[in-house]
């Protein structure tokens, strides 16, 4: 009699595989890391990371004050105050004007990993090409700018050694007399850094790529309105310019440890933020990597209860930290899935008849 149970228990369960019943409740599901963006256009935190602000609302003077606090004041060399886009600004002449802040280039520089970003408005009718922001060594790699060529695109580019770089050219031109908002991004890594590029809140291009190692002592001139060999001027009008670095990189938390607590009917959550950031958890009732709601930010590493309301089946959570970067999805199921034998035997029997008869003469 045991032998003849065993089988119909093994029969069965060749049964319930074969037509794809999981009777396992799962605790890990699909883990998909999501890009860095706390740069993006919706940052979080508006100044993180905040290096350098030239505001350009002196409104006279042949000083560019740095804002931000640290002091990176620039020397303005032939170039003419003038309404802007906020306050005022500088009207670059496209044949000498530019501003020199060669004396902080090792401050304004970044290494590899280290994440950077580089905003301004600007306004220019000129074909030619000019350069809005660049630092380099006297070499002059490494280098980094960003610039409107002959034409009104725009480029964007990053340069450790000869043989290392990355690169965009937007396909739109910019030279419309119109005011343009620009967005450079640098996001560090060991391996292969992203540079995005965005003007007036769109993507315009993007380049992943090896880069060769750099320090940002490297960096030896910086300069806003020319090239830091004294050619490509800017010809047009330049304001709100800010800087902004995160040494090392702004890291996403830990991938959620997540329990389910049925007692409680609650999911304990737990996440670690390398930067000691504050965390939050999204919540996919669905498991769809769809945030159906949110937690409120709580210390690194606190351990958090969510409550299931009831929801059953695998649910999605994420964690994020107060800057937007992300970490990857879990899943967990909240209650054990239910399995009604004899309701799944009686649809088995009625799909396949033969199957009964089988049975029968087992136990028989």
């Amino acid at each position: 009699m045991k032998k003849n149970l065993c089988r119909v228990n093994l029969i069965i369960l060749i049964f319930l595989i074969f037509i794809g019943i999981n009777v396992l409740p799962s605790t890990i599901g699909n883990v998909n890391i999501q890009s860095n963006d706390y740069f993006s256009l919706n940052n979080k935190t508006e100044n993180l990371g905040l290096l350098s602000y030239w505001s350009f609302d002196e409104g006279n003077g042949n000083i560019a004050h740095d804002s931000s606090g640290h002091g990176f004041d620039g020397t303005i060399i032939d170039s003419v105050w003038i309404t802007g886009y906020s306050g005022y600004a500088l009207d670059f002449n496209g044949e000498s004007s530019h501003i020199n802040l060669d004396l902080y280039s090792k401050n304004l520089g970044f290494n590899k990993t280290d994440d950077y970003k580089i905003s301004t408005w600007i306004k220019s009718e000129s074909d030619e090409s000019g350069v809005i922001y660049m630092m380099t060594y006297s070499s002059p790699i490494p280098i980094f700018y960003i610039k409107i060529n002959s034409g009104g695109t725009l480029q964007m580019k990053i340069e450790s050694t000869d043989i290392c770089g990355l690169i965009i050219n937007s396909t739109n031109s910019y030279n419309d007399g119109s005011w343009h908002y620009i967005e450079g991004i640098y996001y560090g890594s060991e391996v292969n850094p992203l540079i995005e590029l965005y003007v007036d809140g769109e993507l315009v291009g993007s380049d992943l790529d090896w880069l060769c190692p750099m320090i940002s002592i490297q960096f030896k001139l910086a300069k806003i309105g020319m090239a830091t060999n004294e050619s490509e001027f800017f010809d047009g009008i330049i304001d709100e310019l800010k800087v902004y670095k995160i040494p090392g990189g702004n890291k996403p938390p830990t991938i959620p440890s997540c329990v389910y607590d049925k007692k409680n009917d609650e999911l304990m959550v737990n996440s670690t933020d390398t930067n000691g950031d504050k965390i939050r958890y999204g919540v996919s009732w669905n498991n769809d990597q769809n945030v159906d709601d949110w937690t409120e930010f709580y210390d690194s590493g606190a351990l958090v209860n969510i409550d299931c309301e009831g929801n059953k089946g695998p649910i999605g959570v994420i964690a994020e930290d107060i800057n937007g970067a992300q970490s990857g999805w879990v899943s967990v199921t909240s209650k054990a899935i239910s399995i009604n034998i004899p309701l799944i035997l009686e649809k088995l029997f009625h799909r396949f008849p033969f199957f009964e008869k089988i049975l029968n003469q087992i136990i028989l």
